[in-house]
C-alpha cells in the first residue's frame, strides 16, 4: 500500500465505475424489537435500529457486546434472523431470499477474513473471488468480469502485484486486497469489521480516505465497526454503541 500522504484514487477511474452502479432501495436495514439469546445468556435486547440507503455508520462497543452477532443477522449467517423482524433492502428476512442473494450485495471485511483467507491465491484471484462470495477462485471469469476485477485493482494502484501471492505481501497490502475483493461487485452495503486492525498510522489514514472516497462518490451504505475514533472516515454522521446486547445511537457532529 502507498504512503497515506501520496496516495491518492485515480478520480476519472472512481467516476468510470459509478456508472455501473445503482442503489434501489430506502432502508439497507431495518430491525423492529430484535431479540437474540442462547439459553439463559441474553446476546440482543429490543434492538430498533434502521439504515437509510446511502448512510455511513460507525458501530462500537466493549467485547462481547452483541456487535458480530449484529452483523451476522446482517450478512445472513445467522438463523436467529429469522426469528425476528429483520429487513434487508426492503426485503424481510426469510420471505424468500436466500443466503447468496443478501451476500452478493453485501461487502464484507473482517479480521477472521484475513486470518484465514487462502493466502495461495493471487492478488487478482482474490479479488476475483469477491464476484462469487467464495474463499478462494473456483470459476472461469468471462470478459466482464475480468474488465470489473481489472478496474478495481487500475483504481486501487494494486496492477503491479496482481500475480504475487497473497503470501507475499505486507499486511497493509493484504488488508487493501481484501478491501478490492469486498468492493469489486459494487455492492450497496459495505460492512468494514476492524479493517484497521493491525495496521500502522499511514496504512490507516490512506485506507480510511479510500473508504471514504468510494462512499461519498458512490452513496454506498457503511457499516465500520471500529473500537478507536481516528479510523473512523469522515463519510460516517451516525454512530451505533453497544453495551450487554443494548443500543444507543447518536450523530456525530462534523466540524
Amino acid at each position: 500500500m502507498q504512503q497515506s500522504g501520496d496516495f491518492r484514487i485515480d478520480n476519472k477511474a472512481l467516476q468510470a465505475l459509478k456508472k455501473n452502479v445503482a442503489y434501489d432501495f430506502e432502508y439497507a436495514v431495518r430491525m423492529k424489537n430484535v431479540e437474540v439469546k442462547y439459553g439463559d445468556r441474553i446476546i440482543l435486547h429490543n434492538i430498533n435500529w434502521n439504515v437509510k440507503n446511502g448512510e455511513c455508520w460507525s458501530i462500537s462497543g466493549p467485547n462481547g457486546a452483541g456487535k458480530s452477532t449484529l452483523l451476522s443477522l446482517i450478512t445472513g449467517d445467522n438463523a436467529k434472523a429469522y426469528a425476528n423482524v429483520v429487513y434487508l433492502f426492503d426485503k424481510r428476512r426469510g420471505t424468500g431470499e436466500s443466503i447468496w442473494d443478501i451476500k452478493k450485495k453485501i461487502g464484507h471485511l473482517s479480521p477472521e477474513m484475513h486470518i484465514y483467507f487462502d493466502y495461495t491465491s493471487t492478488v487478482f484471484q482474490t479479488i476475483a473471488s469477491g464476484l462469487f462470495d467464495s474463499i478462494g477462485l473456483f470459476r472461469q471469469l468471462n470478459d466482464e468480469q475480468r474488465k470489473q476485477v481489472n478496474e478495481w485493482m487500475h483504481l486501487l494502484k494494486l496492477e503491479k502485484i496482481q500475480n504475487k501471492l497473497l503470501s507475499q505481501l505486507s499486511a497493509g497490502e493484504q488488508r487493501l486486497v481484501l478491501l478490492a475483493r469486498a468492493l469489486v461487485k459494487n455492492p450497496p452495503m459495505l460492512i468494514l469489521d476492524e479493517p484497521c486492525q493491525g495496521l500502522d498510522s499511514e496504512h490507516i489514514e490512506a485506507f480510511r480516505q479510500i473508504i471514504n472516497d468510494i462512499c461519498q462518490t458512490f452513496g454506498t451504505t457503511l457499516l465500520y465497526v471500529s473500537h478507536y475514533i481516528h479510523e473512523i472516515p469522515e463519510c460516517v454522521t451516525k454512530a451505533l454503541y453497544l453495551n450487554n446486547g443494548e443500543m444507543t445511537t447518536i450523530a456525530i457532529q462534523k466540524n
